[in-house]
């Protein structure tokens, strides 16, 4: 842990996008939970308000001493023991049951012995399931053979994100067998492709990468503007946002940039389960930045973007919705 370093400037607290919502007034902030915290094991209450974090890195980039702060907080979630909103509970039940965080309406599987799988991840399989189908027909159309395997479980972020490392391992374990006996593993989650290639070692590539220096045409009628998934720009890294930018502009998207398109949405970090209201207050916000642009929509590489922002009435394509090959 290098919290020594903090020069306690606030950079992350101005950084922070919930001290910046209103609802988020009783989240202490990043550097009470990630430098003060551990540091100080009387400050027994810093655990439980870590909860409202959502993972988003923008504190950490902020941080002019690098200060892993998010690695902090997860290490005071993993304290917890079981304490927690009862959203996150209901997950974690979830996923003992059925091996993911929510129950799985897809059923278009595809075990057919590919080397490449694509990974839906638990919001594409239960929540998203036009986002997945369009992802597996824009993979076939670029000659991407796939399976799509119903023995793929949660990849085991969301468990990590709510301390529950138990649970994490043993998702892991199961996905391995099946995981291991590919290639490569093609993911829409960033979530997801950072946790794949982090915890388990694998060759994990988001779409974006994936459609990157591709022939591809848009399918978005209208102005648009981005959403940029925290987990793409500042945890598979800043060229990876640069090349979703890419995409959707030589295919021909009318692209609307405004200043708030990489600010956290609130889909994250397990914050829409512990604490809808203020997942659904940030994501409001984010709704009137985009309204204020007079766009059509908002293009994303993200479920839970698109899933959190389309719980508030706007109009949300994830980048496989919004391209197709140019043929």
């Amino acid at each position: 842990m290098n919290s020594d370093r903090c020069i306690k400037c606030g950079s992350c607290l101005r950084a922070c996008p919930v001290l910046g919502d209103a609802r988020g007034a009783l989240f202490p902030g990043p550097r009470a939970t990630g430098v003060d915290a551990p540091r100080f094991p009387e400050r027994a209450d810093a655990g439980p308000s870590a909860l409202m974090c959502t993972m988003c890195h923008a504190c950490e980039l902020a941080c002019p001493s690098s200060i892993t702060l998010t690695k902090a907080m997860l290490r005071l979630r993993s304290e917890l023991k079981g304490q927690g909103p009862s959203g996150h509970l209901r997950m974690r039940e979830n996923v003992m049951a059925t091996g993911r965080t929510v129950s799985a309406d897809f059923d278009e599987w595809v075990e057919e012995g590919n080397d490449i799988l694509y990974f839906p991840g638990c919001i594409g399989l239960g929540r998203l399931t036009s986002m997945t189908r369009a992802a597996s027909s824009l993979l076939t159309s670029l000659d991407i053979k796939h399976d799509i395997s119903s023995r793929a479980l949660c990849c085991g972020s969301p468990l990590l994100k709510v301390g529950a490392l138990e649970e994490a391992a043993n998702v892991k374990r199961s996905n391995m067998e099946v995981l291991s006996a590919y290639r490569k593993v093609v993911v829409s989650c960033p979530g997801c492709a950072y946790q794949l290639r982090t915890e388990y070692g694998l060759e994990a590539k988001h779409m974006v990468e994936v459609l990157r220096d591709l022939p591809l045409r848009s399918r978005a009628e209208g102005r648009w503007a981005l959403q940029m998934p925290c987990h793409l720009k500042r945890g598979l890294g800043p060229w990876t946002a640069e090349d979703l930018v890419g995409i959707l502009e030589r295919a021909g998207v009318e692209l609307v940039r405004i200043p708030e398109e990489d600010v956290c949405c609130g889909g994250g970090g397990g914050l829409p389960s512990g604490f809808p209201e203020l997942a659904a207050s940030m994501a409001r916000s984010k709704v009137r930045a985009y309204e204020r642009a007079g766009v059509d929509g908002v293009i994303t590489a993200c479920p839970f973007c698109c899933l959190n922002l389309r719980r508030e009435g706007l109009r949300v394509l994830d980048i496989s919705e919004a391209v197709s090959l140019n043929e």
